[in-house]
């Protein structure tokens, strides 16, 4: 599955009329398909204010108004222009008018409010996807007033008056109960804030060929299939080193348990044999672990390379230690996640660009710490974290999983994916620390470094999952601890 930006869509557009299909059958099938999304989810409906605008998206809504109208609903129809942009959305208009439709101009929310009833369903085919610019005046006062109203909202693709391309609310748009995204999810409707404002989510095709779908989408949507397709396998005769080592460089007396829960994290993800090297061990340490007592120039002697298939670096890692990080780097064997003190080790020059060419390294912030890194800000990340972990790959020639809600995944060679797996209850100190340690036991089997971008994604994945089998049980009272335990359960979700 992949999530799609505004011009993205308008090639899938341009591609599947250049293979066969007509725009109009794309149109009638988008229309339709929004007209079964409200019977279905709201089957008590007996009238409908459908809102149209003067493109594509309001030929949507001309055409689900017709098939509302065909299946017995009392329809109301208000647009802004009696002349559509485009013949397509014009043909629907004549096409409603048809059928029996009225369409009334759209001045303003009185216009709406005045024809608001019991059971009125109200369908937002204003502006979809696109959107460049706020939306402004009469117009702009509208988006934001129709959820005020007292009537559930259908959005048509995106609600309008947001962008598509990024989660960044530009100025009035609409809140809706329900969005139907149209041939493919949005890049705003998988991130926050924008995608509180898109309701339920329904996904209705509308005759564009998968081939182009997938051609033209540049954004991977992590879902089960595709996880379970990079999965390292395990066969039988596998042992402890083929099954993957890690060691963790991490802790200080005051933070021992963040490279507890590394451990932890990786033990539970799969790896075979887990080593802490670091100045303190946490008191409820697990005895499976290996344990070298290090200084900070006895550290690097005590990477032991087949005790090191993945190396992670930086959970709550005593200060002293950073001077020591392109050392480290310079004997990592395999692949190297570096996480929390090593990020900000890296933001703050500590580490020279030849340090960060081990055969393949994993950069772990979260939008703070990406801000640091990039020299920007936090808000500046969370308005495009797309935008960002893109830059952050580029930057470092390194991959980044770029932690919020919604998870970014980047490589230095322009692959993205996103992950929306996980749960509010793991906004909780520590989960960062056991998804390093997942991410390095994820890529300590052999193939890695060549596959380090698929492999980070699964780790990602199996964090965010096991983050929301933990708060079955505890909600939003979860600690880091549960989200590691629940890990071999996401990881049987799998098969």
């Amino acid at each position: 599955m992949k999530l799609y930006r505004a011009a993205e869509m308008r090639e899938a557009d341009e591609r599947a009329v250049a293979a066969g299909v007509a725009s109009e059958t794309l149109m009638e099938n988008a229309g339709a398909a929004v007209a079964r999304a409200l019977l279905r989810r709201y089957p008590g409906t007996r009238r409908a204010v459908v809102l149209c605008g003067k493109g594509n998206n309001g030929g949507d809504g001309y055409v689900c108004a017709r098939r509302l109208l065909a299946s017995g609903l009392e329809v109301e129809v208000l647009e802004l222009s009696p002349e559509p942009n485009g013949a397509d959305a014009a043909r629907a208009r004549a096409a409603l008018v048809a059928a029996g439709g009225a369409p009334g101009r759209l001045t303003g929310v009185e216009d709406v409010r005045s024809l608001v009833a019991e059971s009125t369903v109200i369908v937002d085919a204003l502006l979809g996807s696109g959107l460049d610019r706020p939306a402004a005046g009469r117009l702009g006062d509208l988006l934001s007033a129709l959820a005020g109203l007292g009537a559930p909202v259908v959005a048509i693709d995106v609600p309008s008056g947001l962008t598509t391309d990024a989660p960044r609310v530009v100025g009035p748009h609409v809140t809706a109960d329900m969005t139907v995204e149209l041939a493919g999810r949005k890049v705003a409707g998988a991130f926050l804030p924008t995608s509180r404002h898109y309701g339920a989510r329904v996904l209705a095709p509308i005759g564009i060929p998968g081939a182009v779908l997938a051609a033209v989408g540049a954004v991977t949507l992590l879902d089960a299939d595709a996880v379970r397709a990079w999965l390292p396998t395990r066969p039988r005769s596998a042992h402890k080193y083929t099954a993957g080592t890690v060691t963790v460089v991490a802790g200080s007396g005051r933070y021992s348990g963040a490279a507890e829960l590394a451990c932890r994290g990786a033990w539970r993800a799969g790896a075979g044999l887990v080593t802490l090297v670091g100045p303190e061990r946490h008191p409820s340490a697990w005895p499976e672990t290996i344990f070298e007592q290090a200084q900070a120039d006895t550290a690097a002697s005590l990477i032991e390379p087949k005790r090191a298939a993945a190396l992670v670096i930086g959970p709550g890692l005593a200060e002293e230690f950073l001077p020591l990080l392109p050392e480290l780097l310079g004997l990592a064997p395999g692949p190297v996640v570096l996480d929390a003190a090593a990020l900000g080790a890296l933001a703050g020059g500590a580490l020279a660009g030849a340090a960060l060419q081990p055969p393949a390294a994993v950069l772990t912030p979260h939008a703070g710490e990406a801000a640091a890194l990039l020299g920007t800000t936090t808000a500046a990340v969370a308005d495009d974290p797309l935008a960002a972990a893109n830059d952050l790959a580029t930057r470092h020639g390194t991959m980044v999983v770029l932690k919020g809600a919604t998870t970014a995944i980047a490589a230095p060679d322009g692959r993205l994916a996103v992950s929306e797996r996980g749960h509010p209850g793991m906004a909780a100190g520590g989960t960062g620390d056991v998804l390093a340690g997942v991410v390095g036991a994820v890529l300590a089997p052999a193939g890695g470094c060549e596959e380090a971008f698929e492999r980070a994604c699964v780790a990602v994945w199996l964090h965010g999952v096991a983050g929301e089998i933990a708060a079955r049980r505890f909600g939003v009272g979860l600690v880091a601890s549960d989200v590691a335990a629940a890990l071999p359960d996401a990881l049987n979700e799998l098969g």
